[in-house]
């Protein structure tokens, strides 16, 4: 599946609440946050983080991610079929 580009709700570990806690990444109560992203690779996903000076992007690894929520008719599937 290609991620690249979409805005995806991202369901984290509690070691990932606490990896973008420490990056100083504004989160919820809850454990999804709610992202923009940039690129997608064997790591994990890149995601775009908004700063005071200017855009920035955050390696979120693949380890600290239990699921992802993608918006059905957004997004490329492949390998996949119905």
């Amino acid at each position: 599946m290609k991620l690249a580009g979409q805005k995806v709700a991202v369901i984290l570990t509690e070691d990932g609440k606490q990896v973008l806690a420490l990056a100083s990444i504004g989160l919820p109560d809850s454990h999804s946050i709610s992202v923009s992203v940039e690129e997608s690779e064997d790591l994990g996903i890149w995601i775009r983080i908004p700063r005071e000076d200017q855009m920035h992007f955050f390696l979120l690894r693949w380890e600290y991610i239990l699921g992802i929520d993608l918006p059905s008719g957004t997004g490329r599937l492949i390998g996949m079929r119905a």
